[in-house]
């Protein structure tokens, strides 16, 4: 239920139930999936659909507002989303648009109608795709049904809510922005609203943290029927109403390439009792006397008869972790290394209240134990120790929801994985363009890399041209960044952190030869205009996951131009080449640059060979979470 402005019941909470996958499932899913690869994935633009589409926007603009509003919703209530009535919802969009606002085209309407039976619609152009989304996003707003529109960045969110709130209250439906610096009554208040452009993250930790708040009592028939009882227990309010519809803006970012990391919320752990068994460690090895009850051999430190016997006296009333031998030894041990061996000053230091251990290149991190009983011995409190209180995969949390669908750029070779994880089914909605150009130097050395990668920039920046240099590795920033310094060129930095020096660095990109790094995935908050000058080119100074990802950044950017620049000795170039490989490019290369035509089949094996390993990892990780399911089926929802 919702109301007619929108906001739906919070009694109400609705999901899909998570169905148990078992090996009939997945042979009946990769046969659907032949069907449809043999089908085909080409829609086509129905002339008939967009006339009705612009007949019911003039009819609309042409007679009052709010008394057609509410003839449709009626008509929506009780014929559903039927092809008349979505392109009446459609035609209502289009006649709150402001009037220099321009109308959905055939591509956007095709991605629409694609959209609203639940699906992956790619499309090439940015705009078509973003009122693809706007559009359904209002059809479903419309009947009522609350809508989260996923972005891949917090900065996309912000213009997306920004982008949709004058049509959507000229039509009497609300729209708000989820992040996550709101406090909790703000954050709750925007998810009342009938559309809320969020971040993945925000929202799924806000309904993990639901689920918490719920316990066990997590049907929904159960927990309204508490609340009318008033059983239900102060703070329980909940910030969502449910997972109804999620409709994702660049869907092969946020439901493929962000599906992997795992959502977790932790809390800190009480650490009273593993305190009180340190504090008792240090007491005991004060208790021991040097020469009789222990040796000291340089660093190290050995119990003798006498004091092993004198610990299991002083221990003997303890009980707990001290009845064991060889544990109360070990931890007495590390606790007289603690007194005796480490110096502050030397081994380590205390500064704003937290122990900083002084290690060398190579060491290996001190054991925890020890770690603990130098806190204690300094009187600090323990280096924070957190419990997993849940944990979901993103996979997961989207299939939860009673209506999926996204729009990206190009999903040719995701249709299998959008498939069979989501269940959902790819479609084009235009023509799909063909990769731009991206010629590829390879070289033998990383330093050869870096050495011309900052002279080509330099040659680029000093003809006028605005230069972006993107990277993977936050290490390889680095050196990137010092190479370009040591030629002598001055560069920004774009992180991704949308603060004020991000923001000029990325201004600066309008002015001639300005240099800018971008360290993944940092270009997701960026939408540089097409029109901008100078011209921009794009330089790819180490090896990226997809080369959709390039392409991906090349259009934030709006780059004319893109260059790769790869090492074979680069950890991710050589483990993605097979030895026999290896040797035949470095053969070729005669310990420098290898020729163009050697330098693109490296370039493009390596390239296959990260976009493989990264499906692999993926399938690999939705393996695993099966397993889980599987082990723990007993209990119940792994959350």
């Amino acid at each position: 239920m919702a109301s007619p402005g929108g906001r739906a019941d919070p009694g109400f909470y609705a999901e899909r139930a998570a169905p148990r996958v078992v090996a009939l499932d997945r042979a009946l899913a990769g046969l659907g999936y032949g069907l449809h690869a043999a089908l085909g994935r080409r829609l086509r633009v129905r002339a008939r659909f967009a006339q009705e589409v612009a007949r019911h926007a003039s009819r609309l603009r042409a007679a009052p507002l709010e008394a057609n509003l509410a003839q449709l919703r009626y008509r929506l209530r009780r014929d559903g989303l039927a092809g008349e009535r979505l392109a009446e919802c459609f035609g209502a969009y289009c006649a709150a648009l402001p009037p220099d606002g321009d109308a959905p085209g055939a591509g956007a309407l095709c991605a629409a109608q694609a959209l609203v039976q639940g699906g992956v619609a790619d499309l090439q152009d940015a705009d078509g795709r973003w009122q693809a989304l706007a559009l359904a996003a209002t059809a479903f707003a419309l009947c009522g049904v609350p809508v989260h529109l996923y972005c891949a960045s917090e900065a996309r969110a912000r213009a997306a809510a920004d982008a949709l709130r004058a049509p959507l209250r000229a039509l009497r439906l609300g729209e708000a922005c989820a992040l996550p610096g709101m406090d909790a009554a703000a954050r709750r208040a925007a998810y009342g609203a009938a559309v809320v452009c969020v971040t993945q993250r925000t929202l799924a930790f806000d309904y993990l943290r639901d689920r918490l708040r719920l316990g066990r009592r997590q049907r929904p028939l159960q927990g309204r029927l508490e609340q009318l009882a008033g059983d239900a227990p102060p703070g329980a309010q909940l910030m969502l109403s449910g997972l109804r519809c999620a409709l994702v803006e660049d869907a092969d970012l946020v439901l493929i390439d962000d599906a992997r990391a795992p959502l977790v919320v932790s809390a800190d752990v009480s650490t009273s009792a593993d305190r009180l068994l340190y504090e008792q460690a240090l007491e005991l090895a004060r208790a021991l006397q040097p020469g009789e009850d222990y040796a000291r051999e340089g660093t190290a430190l050995r119990l003798s008869g006498r004091g092993s016997q004198r610990l299991a006296q002083l221990s003997l009333l303890l009980g707990g972790a001290w009845a064991a031998r060889q544990s109360r030894e070990d931890l007495v041990v590390s606790a007289l290394i603690a007194l005796q061996v480490m110096a502050r000053g030397r081994d380590y230091e205390v500064a704003q209240g937290a122990l900083q251990l002084a290690q060398g290149e190579g060491d290996a991190p001190p054991p925890e134990a020890l770690q603990r009983l130098l806190e204690v011995k300094e009187g600090l409190a323990f280096a924070g120790r957190r419990e997993v209180l849940t944990r979901l995969q993103v996979a997961e949390f989207f299939r939860r929801y009673l209506r999926l669908a996204g729009v990206c750029a190009d999903a040719r070779g995701l249709e299998r994985e959008f498939w069979a994880t989501y269940g959902l089914r790819c479609a084009s909605a235009g023509a799909l363009a063909e990769p731009a150009a991206c010629p590829a130097r390879v070289f033998a050395r990383a330093d050869q890399r870096r050495s011309a990668l900052a002279a080509a920039v330099r040659e680029r920046a000093a003809r006028g041209e605005a230069v972006v240099v993107a990277l993977r590795d936050a290490k390889e920033a680095e050196a990137v960044a010092g190479a370009l310094r040591d030629a002598g060129v001055r560069s920004g930095a774009l992180r991704g952190a949308a603060d004020s020096v991000e923001q000029e660095a990325l201004a600066a990109l309008d002015q001639p030869g300005a240099v800018a790094l971008s360290l993944h995935p940092a270009h997701r908050g960026v939408a540089r205009s097409a029109a901008a000058m100078p011209p921009l080119h794009l330089a790819v100074a180490d090896l990226h996951e997809a080369a959709r990802h390039i392409a991906q950044i090349a259009r934030n950017y709006a780059a004319r131009s893109c260059e790769r620049y790869l090492a074979l000795d680069d950890e991710s170039v050589a483990a993605r080449l097979g030895p026999a490989a290896r040797r035949v490019a470095r053969a070729a290369s005669g310990g420098g640059e290898l020729p163009a035509a050697a330098a693109q089949w490296v370039a493009r094996a390596a390239q296959r060979g990260a976009e493989r390993a990264a499906a692999r990892e993926r399938a690999s990780l939705a393996t695993r979470e099966q397993s889980l399911e599987d082990l723990l089926a007993f209990s119940g929802r792994a959350d």
